[in-house]
């Protein structure tokens, strides 16, 4: 179960493909949309439920759970699989009663706003404790396995939620390493540096933009790509109008959402995520393909992919300062810049590829542990 059909597609076909080579039946429960036909042509079963993304009601809850439930019942699923907090609450709520119910998986992505956020409003700090309350008891229900794509996440809920280590496992995100697409850095100036994602606030879009104008006004010849839409149904989204503005910035181009990220990629020396959490960003994975050094904030999980000073430079969260000294230093050190990209390859296809983290699900799901 996905909360978006395009979001499956990204992160979870080459997954999904795999299995079906292994023999497995895959259906996806996921609101549709314009990636359904990929998915189908992908051989799966798509079965279509009704999700809106900017509210949450208890009405639209209760109807989700139930379409999941039967579902899940005619496709006799064996495993149900629940991409994201929201999914996990959801497929919680259908299988709380069912008595010869399928293994579940929670698989948490990310932490979310509500947990991300550190000053809320009381009607989110009142939200936050159901949801709260709701997830403790989904992780700890009988025949559930929660899976983590980081180990900071993985330590904090199994302290928060009392679970025990059979409870949980942790599974990084992976990437097809067939998909890489290098070719020679070349040497600036002028420099090229990329971000790759939602244009989201708490992505640290306003402290790049900052950190960027900084580097121009000491003289550097410096160009900024920003590779991504903005998110209509995020409360943490820039608005278009917004997103324009940086675009038209000096010396920074607005590219929109691309479909060829990995040549965006390739087309720059330095890929930047100053983001302020993640699960586990497939950005960085990408770039190790690419062979580009990256600069990431030091937060869960930018640290499950880069080694600081090994595999990519790692700076302090919301620091536009700090940010702009970490490019500044790999843009002017070539031969660094050189070896953390090398490093993050090596790293990426001997702990994040396809081939290594798929048969791990597939151990999850036959025999209950990766």
């Amino acid at each position: 179960m996905s909360a978006a059909d395009w979001a499956f597609r990204a992160h979870r076909l080459s997954l999904a493909k795999w299995l079906v080579a292994q023999g497995a039946t895959v259906g996806v429960i996921c609101p549709p949309g314009d990636a359904v036909a990929d998915l189908e042509a992908a051989g799966l079963t798509v079965f279509p439920m009704k999700l809106s993304r900017n509210k949450i009601s208890a009405s639209e809850t209760l109807a989700v759970a139930k379409a999941v439930r039967e579902r899940a019942e005619a496709f006799r699923a064996d495993v149900l699989h629940c991409v994201s907090l929201r999914c996990v609450l959801f497929g919680w709520l259908a299988m709380r009663g069912v008595r010869e119910r399928p293994r579940v998986v929670n698989h948490v992505i990310g932490m979310g706003s509500l947990y991300s956020d550190e000053a809320l409003s009381m009607k989110l700090r009142l939200l936050r404790g159901g949801v709260d309350w709701c997830l403790r008891r989904a992780f700890r229900a009988p025949d559930a396995t929660t899976v983590f794509q980081n180990h900071d996440d993985l330590n904090w809920w199994r302290d928060h939620a009392v679970l025990a280590e059979n409870q949980l496992a942790c599974l990084p995100g992976s990437i097809d390493t067939a998909l890489a697409k290098t070719s020679p850095d070349s040497n600036g100036p002028p420099w090229r540096m990329i971000f790759v994602g939602r244009l989201l606030k708490d992505k640290g879009v306003a402290e790049l933009m900052e950190a960027h104008a900084a580097l121009r006004a000491r003289g550097m010849a410096v160009e900024l790509a920003l590779c991504g839409d903005v998110d209509a149904g995020n409360p943490k989204s820039f608005t278009r109008t917004e997103a324009e503005t940086f675009g038209n910035a000096e010396g920074c181009k607005w590219l929109g959402r691309r479909d060829d990220v990995l040549e965006q990629i390739a087309a720059s020396h330095l890929l930047v995520l100053p983001t302020y959490r993640e699960g586990l960003p497939r950005v960085l994975l990408e770039a190790g393909l690419a062979r580009r050094a990256v600069v990431a904030t030091d937060v869960p999980g930018c640290r499950e992919v880069v080694v600081d000073g090994e595999s990519g430079v790692l700076c302090a969260p919301r620091d536009a300062t700090a940010l702009a000294e970490a490019i500044q230093m790999v843009f002017k050190d070539d031969d660094l810049r050189g070896r953390l990209a090398e490093a993050l390859h090596k790293r990426v296809d001997e702990k994040f590829a396809d081939s290594v983290v798929n048969p791990r699900w597939w151990n999850l799901y036959v025999e209950g542990r990766p």
